[in-house]
């Protein structure tokens, strides 16, 4: 069974309410791939099941929060033995929520009486979009008591990654694979990678890649392709295109150049 709260589009600054309802699910409910261009967010009263988000299943149960940024695609599975009971809020934000922009699923049962309150915002007769952000704000203060938790977490992933790299970037890496080990969105991955490391996840593992090149090929004397499938590569084309990019000069010749 869903419910519906009508919600008008006021254009609000900042946190802008634009849809609420609340879903009793049925054993067998399915939905999507389905997005909105704002926040979506679900509450999860009771009951389990899973949101695939981009491909990612996440499973969801009592007191867990599920996010949904702007044009990400979802579809919906209730679990077939123990359905979902819910409350969905949708709304535009220009804020800047750590909370927002780098989780998925958050354990959050402290926000439970917000959501009640949320789904109960029909009885609110005039204006209740003012009454929906004043919740929403409620929400984001829970947030950003998060947030140096989340900031906290971000540091210590971004290190485990770069330690990851630093001993696997022989084998095939992918940025999604990294991110989603993480448990955050390909895009808040790489933003954050490059704001602690100074490059970008896939510009490190390549650097990672040709220095470690380019140490075969001097030290160790190996050949061109020798060098590049220790160091990753499958394609000696690729490889030598991007040795040559960053170390102006072919493999060949640089170990020439080196070995003098």
């Amino acid at each position: 069974m869903q419910r519906n709260i009508i919600l008008t589009n006021k254009g609000l600054m900042h946190l802008n309410p634009r849809e609420l309802g609340e879903e009793t699910c049925s054993p067998d409910f399915k939905m999507g791939p389905s997005y909105r261009p704002f926040y979506l967010l679900h509450y999860i009263f009771s009951g389990t099941g899973v949101f695939r988000i981009n491909n990612t299943d996440h499973y969801a149960s009592e007191g867990q929060l599920c996010i949904l940024r702007p044009y990400e695609v979802m579809n919906y599975y209730a679990d077939p033995k123990n359905p979902w009971h819910y409350c969905w809020v949708g709304f535009e934000c220009t804020l800047d929520i750590p909370v927002l922009k780098s989780m998925t699923l958050v354990d959050i049962p402290q926000a439970k009486h917000i959501f009640h309150s949320l789904k109960d915002a029909d009885m609110v007769q005039f204006d209740r979009e003012y009454y929906v952000c004043g919740k929403l704000y409620e929400l984001i203060s829970i947030f950003q008591q998060m947030s140096a938790h989340v900031r906290n977490r971000t540091v210590d992933f971004i290190f485990k990654v770069k330690q990851y790299i630093d001993s696997n970037y022989h084998l095939p890496i992918t940025m999604e694979q990294l991110a989603e080990s993480m448990n955050v969105s390909r895009s808040y991955f790489s933003t954050a990678f490059r704001k602690y490391v100074g490059r970008s996840p896939q510009q490190y593992l390549i650097d990672v890649r040709l220095e470690h090149a380019a140490g075969l090929l001097v030290n160790d004397r190996l050949s061109v392709n020798q060098a590049a499938f220790q160091s990753g590569y499958t394609d000696i084309y690729t490889f030598s295109r991007m040795f040559k990019k960053k170390f102006g000069v072919a493999p060949n010749s640089y170990a020439k150049s080196k070995n003098i």
